[in-house]
């Protein structure tokens, strides 16, 4: 048997629009073992059949390698929400490439691996920091260039998830094709910044840095109570959008149990994790 794990991830964190994903110490465990057919336990009954993105991903890597596929039981346990904004598809994109390549006796580089979750996903802002760990810079040229950046550990991260969903494509559906380029200046002044500020917890840097022009104005649209969220967070040292929504994450100066406390009071049911980074991303054991 095959355990792959993989991280919760945020994406295009404030400034770092389609660029900036973290991997977050919240995971997804995709176990594999051998079997007469394709068995799907832990997740939906919709969901528990051949067409679940797990084992789509996993029949990609036989495709790649031009081996038969061998049909296997998978077993998922995990507590990433679907369309909240962080990163369930990646984990599950990736949890299927890494348990094939695991049976298969690793014939894929990393960088293969991430290359096909690229080709799945469409984009490598979360399936990056998900397989690397961390806080990743990426974009696509010929092939998926990725940046690690280490994130300070005295940064947590008060991620709050709200009991509704916002699809990708609804919220990419909200931003807009046009930009003015006094805003796209905007942005890209403040993504290296914000990668260093990261690193080395400097708060006024990361208040400043986390600001955005390209995404969350046309975006918060879609998040109910967001401007009662972002009130109670405002006096702290960040916040923003993880992913496309609706999931909200503060960078809290103050004990953040004090902020859930005024959240729980909301109309809405949200879902409250103090989180850390991960360092480490992806990680395959024999169970």
């Amino acid at each position: 048997m095959i355990k792959i794990t993989v991280p919760a991830t945020t994406a295009n964190m404030g400034c770092g629009f389609d660029t900036l994903g973290c991997a977050l110490n919240l995971y997804a465990t995709f176990t594999f073992s051998k079997s007469d057919t394709f068995k799907v336990t832990g997740c939906p009954s919709e969901y528990q059949n051949e067409d679940n993105l797990v084992i789509q991903a996993y029949k990609k890597v036989f495709e790649y390698t031009k081996n038969k596929v061998f049909p296997v039981s998978l077993t998922i346990d995990s507590p990433i929400p679907v369309s909240r904004g962080l990163g369930s598809s990646a984990s599950c994109i990736l949890g299927g490439i890494l348990g094939a390549n695991a049976l298969l006796d690793h014939p894929l580089t990393k960088e293969e691996c991430l290359k096909l979750a690229v080709e799945m996903e469409g984009h490598p802002d979360n399936v990056a920091p998900a397989l690397l760990g961390s806080l990743c810079a990426s974009f696509m040229d010929e092939k998926v260039i990725t940046t690690q950046f280490k994130v300070s550990d005295e940064i947590e991260m008060l991620v709050m998830i709200p009991d509704f969903k916002v699809s990708t494509e609804k919220g990419r559906g909200r931003v807009r094709e046009e930009i003015d380029f006094k805003d796209a200046i905007y942005n890209l002044s403040r993504v290296t910044s914000l990668c260093k500020a990261l690193e080395t917890n400097n708060r006024t840097v990361i208040k400043a840095a986390l600001k955005d022009r390209l995404h969350e104005p046309y975006r918060k649209t879609l998040i109910d109570e967001y401007d009662e969220v972002e009130k109670i967070c405002e006096n702290e040292t960040a916040f923003f959008i993880s992913g496309s929504g609706p999931t909200l994450i503060c960078i809290p100066d103050q004990d953040p149990n004090l902020l859930i406390e005024k959240i729980k009071q909301l109309k809405n049911h949200w879902t409250c994790l103090i989180l850390k980074a991960d360092s480490e991303g992806a990680k395959e054991e024999r169970v």
